[in-house]
């Protein structure tokens, strides 16, 4: 684990006990910190017993300051009751990242790389902990996917951690200096948290604010919201694309990989074939690996190389059967809008499920991608909306994932895609995207094991 000798003898609050705030109480303590925790579930609290206060009725004056785990409302849709009690008594706020700044020094010289946007920063996060493992640097992948920051062992030196950062974590977040800060795309998301686009958008660009003076931009501009920033932050940031041909900066076009950012744009190699990056926004996300690795000194070739060998991340536009000509893609983390476009416009011939708890008030932005899908499969709270918003999608309404599925199978002909990309969030029957992405995959497995007689074939 990540220990800070800075917080020795401290008195610090944590509140909430899921992955962060666990990793925070073990590694604060290890750190010589008197920690006390809380979290409202009974079941949270029985993991460190020893540490446990009720902080609701805690003198938060003995507290030098008060960490938070990422799900506790800050300000939207309003302020936690244990925020407020924060704010009245003046505890300072910090979040896990702050600790880790804290730690730094005491850490064997190492590089920071943090990315956040609304989509893709999950496959970039492990996609530059993937080449960067490729190419021998020591680096490890954590923050808002897999493990807890604070939970990381410690590096040897000359390695690179990688930190996905959501604008939750952001907006807790006082210091965290990242040598290289990666912002992919910025839209409408998770704004009953924020209150609106705003607040969201400078919830993503604070860690442009707390960067290192000396540390490196780059900024997705196939958004009008990112190239306002990179217009912004100046020359010296780095401009990316997966959509068009950028002056000086490093991007994708027809599949082909360009780094501009020398002054001479160089042709660094074809990367259509590799699975894992199909789709003008997955050769964003492989512009920005190959920037941010780039940054830290490895050459084009061994990047391109291990672009290359990347196989994908679960429920991420993942292949994960075929039979009878049909292909069986879980994009299951696609919980929005935004990143659902983005796989309808990665397929053809396609069978769509989606539905779930919707974030947005209108599906109305997906019109556009409905010329590639066939049949609709609209399941969950927000099915009836989808099929008010999205009319020409030639949809039903199914009762859940099994249903609609099954009925997917029966119409779907060779050549054609079953793709489970929501829109929405799984929360209305699940506990989260990787358990209705896991519930798909059996679902797949399950059918492509029965299909004996080439049924799809017939």
């Amino acid at each position: 684990m990540i220990t800070a000798q800075k917080y020795r003898g401290k008195t610090i609050g944590v509140f909430g006990l899921a992955r962060t705030g666990l990793a925070a109480v073990r590694a604060l303590s290890a750190s010589g910190a008197i920690v006390r925790a809380w979290d409202d579930d009974q079941n949270k609290r029985t993991e460190v017993p020893a540490n446990c206060e009720d902080l609701y009725a805690y003198d938060f004056s003995e507290l030098d300051a008060l960490l938070l785990a990422p799900g506790v409302p800050l300000t939207h849709p309003a302020p936690h009751e244990i925020v407020k009690k924060a704010t009245i008594t003046n505890t300072p706020l910090i979040s896990d990242l702050d600790v880790f700044e804290a730690a730094r020094d005491e850490l064997a010289d190492h590089k920071l790389i943090a990315v956040t946007g609304t989509n893709g920063k999950s496959t970039t996060s492990v996609l530059i902990g993937h080449v960067l493992s490729a190419c021998r640097v020591p680096s490890v992948v954590g923050g808002n996917i897999g493990t807890g920051v604070l939970a990381l062992d410690p590096l040897t030196p000359g390695g690179a951690y990688v930190f996905e950062l959501s604008s939750f974590q952001l907006d807790l977040t006082q210091s965290i200096r990242a040598d290289v800060a990666v912002l992919l795309n910025v839209s409408p998301d998770h704004l009953d948290r924020h209150g609106d686009f705003e607040n969201y958008f400078k919830a993503k660009t604070k860690l442009f604010q707390m960067q290192k003076d000396d540390g490196t931009a780059i900024i997705g501009v196939d958004d009008a919201s990112g190239r306002a920033l990179a217009q912004e932050l100046g020359p010296q940031t780095i401009r990316v694309s997966g959509y068009s041909n950028v002056s000086g900066g490093i991007f994708v076009e027809n599949g082909v990989l360009f780094d501009g950012s020398s002054g001479e744009t160089i042709e660094v190699g074809d990367i259509s074939s590799v699975q894992a990056l199909q789709g003008k926004h997955n050769w964003q996300n492989a512009a920005a690996a190959y920037a941010a690795c780039r940054t830290l000194g490895l050459g084009r070739a061994e990047i391109l190389a291990g672009l290359r060998s990347f196989a994908g991340l679960a429920h991420r536009q993942q292949t994960v059967g075929e039979t009878g000509g049909v292909r069986f893609v879980n994009d299951s983390k696609a919980t929005n809008s935004e990143a659902a476009a983005r796989a309808l416009a990665s397929f053809s011939n396609i069978h769509w499920i989606a539905g779930g708890r919707a974030k947005e008030k209108s599906f109305a932005g997906l019109l556009p991608y409905l010329p590639t899908v066939k049949n609709s499969y609209f399941i969950g709270e927000a099915a009836h909306q989808l099929v008010e918003d999205l009319p020409a999608s030639n949809s039903a309404v199914y009762s859940d994932l099994g249903t609609a599925f099954r009925a997917a199978c029966e119409k779907a002909k060779p050549g054609e895609t079953i793709l489970l990309s929501p829109a929405c969030t799984a929360f209305d029957q699940y506990s989260d995207f990787e358990a209705r992405g896991e519930v798909f995959t059996r679902l797949v497995a399950d059918f492509v094991a029965s299909d004996k007689n080439g049924r799809l074939e017939q």
